[in-house]
């Protein structure tokens, strides 16, 4: 079976050897994590009707149950190498999911979604900090082009609660500090970083249920359509978790996170094929910009693996 196919995860450690064809590999699984958490986020919009912790907590412990079973069925080792770097890695994406969860409900969407999406510009500025990553002037035009891209798209005002505003940016600034550490492990599979991950988060989302039922009591309702949606956003996340953590193995940080924006795309094409939504022109314009970007991120992997 091809190694570059997001089934064989389970075979492959967290510090591959490098191959030419890295950075493209590199990009596919990315967009891979990108569709699936696009899918994830449709399904979640569809269950507003609960409580946003429980979301989270179902998406978390949903998760480490695939993710087990995923493992043991290939095989995959779960031990951990790095445990510093593993605690910092799910911690800062736990931080990342409630930071998430609290700004999607707290203000308005796009103006979340702007900010939320602020992680590549962020990636970027701690991968150079952190790991000494260059930073190509491909990279940087596509990290500018995408995020003007993202704007258009979401065409944010800014209103509303300013906490919130610093929530939703404390987000993206989590999100990337997960990544970056993800980077950093060496001798991990991606089964053993997702378990840890959704573990760790499902313990604190756990306790913030538990909290938040103690306060506004049990949901009024709860049907067997929003089961099978909770599983399918289990089954929707692991597989994104797998797909970038594989991605992040495989190349340089900037890069990999600046193809994350692709989910806004994709998260507009579902909207359309699925809901009937048409895009305005102006999301139109944001998209064009959007994929001039992954052209951007193509051309400058192709560059580094001499094609």
């Amino acid at each position: 079976m091809d190694s570059t196919l997001p089934l064989t995860l389970g075979a492959v450690a967290m510090t591959p050897a490098p191959t030419r064809d890295a950075p493209l590999r590199a990009l596919a699984f990315m967009l891979t994590g990108a569709l699936c958490f696009a899918v994830m986020n449709a399904l979640a919009g569809s269950m507003r009707h609960l409580p946003w912790p429980l979301l989270g907590f179902a998406r978390a412990s949903l998760g480490l149950g695939l993710a087990i079973a995923l493992a043991r069925a290939r095989g995959a080792s779960l031990a951990i190498v790095d445990r510093r770097r593993m605690w910092q890695r799910s911690l800062a994406g736990t931080t990342g999911m409630l930071c998430t969860f609290f700004a999607l409900t707290h203000m308005p969407l796009a103006d979340a979604t702007a900010l939320l999406n602020t992680t590549p510009l962020w990636i970027a500025a701690f991968g150079f900090l952190a790991l000494r990553e260059r930073v190509s002037p491909q990279v940087l035009t596509a990290l500018g082009v995408a995020f003007a891209g993202v704007l258009l798209v979401e065409r944010p005002g800014l209103r509303g609660d300013g906490f919130a505003g610093l929530v939703a940016l404390g987000a993206g600034c989590s999100g990337a500090l997960a990544m970056i550490n993800l980077r950093r492990l060496s001798g991990e599979t991606p089964e053993a970083v997702v378990v840890h991950f959704s573990a760790t988060a499902a313990g604190v989302l756990g306790a913030v249920s538990l909290a938040w039922f103690a306060r506004h009591g049990l949901p009024g309702s709860f049907s067997a359509g929003d089961a099978a949606r909770l599983l399918a956003i289990g089954a929707a996340a692991t597989a994104g978790q797998l797909a970038i953590t594989r991605a992040y193995a495989l190349d340089r940080a900037a890069r990999v996170g600046a193809a994350g924006w692709m989910q806004v795309v994709i998260a507009l094409a579902i909207d359309a094929l699925v809901f009937g939504r048409r895009p305005e022109a102006r999301a139109l314009a944001g998209i064009a910009l959007l994929l001039t970007s992954g052209a951007l991120l193509v051309v400058d992997a192709r560059r580094d693996q001499g094609g």
